[in-house]
C-alpha cells in the first residue's frame, strides 16, 4: 500500500533523514517513535509531500507520488493531518469538515456520499456534533485536535498520517 524507499529529506543545508525505508500493508497500523528530533515528523512531511525528499521514492499502492505537490499526493488517497492542531479558526466546524472532503472531487476515485462521512466523522467524535455551528478557533485545543484529524478522515483515504495525535485531548 505504502512504501518507503531510502528516503532522505533535510532543512536548508541540514540532512535530517538519511534513507529511511518503510512498508506498510493495506490494513495495518504503524506507528513512529522517537525522541525529539529523530525525524518523525520530517519523515511524515516527506511522504506528504509538505517538504520535497533529497533522495529515494514514495510509493502509494504502487504509484510513484514522490516530491509529486501535496494536493496531487492528497487526491491520490494521502491524508496527512500535521502536528499543531492546524484548522481554519473562521470556520464553522461543518466547513472545516467539508473542506477534507475538498479534494475527493478534483481525484480520479469514487467521491461517495459526503454527507454520510461528514456524520461518519461525527460519530467518531462526538463533540464535533454538539459544536457542528461553532468557528473553530473558538474550540477548546483538545477540540480542535480532534476536528484536524476528523478533517483527515474526511477525505476518505488509503493512507492516514497522523502527527502528534494525541496532543491536547483529555482522557477519556
Amino acid at each position: 500500500m505504502l512504501t518507503i524507499q531510502n528516503l532522505e529529506a533535510a532543512y536548508g543545508k541540514v540532512q535530517v533523514l538519511h534513507g529511511i525505508s518503510l512498508d506498510v500493508p493495506k490494513g495495518s497500523l504503524v506507528t513512529l517513535i522517537g525522541s525529539n528530533g529523530a525525524g518523525k515528523t520530517t519523515t511524515m512531511r516527506a511522504i506528504s509531500g509538505m517538504i520535497k525528499p533529497r533522495a529515494g521514492k514514495v510509493t502509494l499502492d504502487g504509484k510513484d507520488i514522490t516530491g509529486l505537490d501535496s494536493h496531487r499526493i492528497a487526491r491520490s488517497g494521502l491524508a496527512h493531518s500535521p502536528e499543531g492542531r492546524r484548522v481554519f479558526a473562521t470556520m464553522t466546524v461543518t466547513d472545516n469538515l467539508l473542506l477534507g472532503a475538498f479534494p475527493r472531487f478534483t481525484r480520479a476515485r469514487p467521491k461517495g456520499d459526503v454527507a454520510h462521512d461528514l456524520e461518519r466523522a461525527m460519530e467518531l467524535f462526538p463533540r464535533l456534533k454538539e459544536r457542528r455551528e461553532q468557528l473553530a478557533g473558538t474550540l477548546s485545543g483538545g477540540e480542535q485536535q480532534m476536528l484536524a484529524m476528523a478533517r483527515a478522515v474526511m477525505l476518505n483515504p488509503d493512507v492516514v498520517l497522523l502527527d502528534e495525535p494525541s496532543m491536547g485531548l483529555a482522557p477519556i
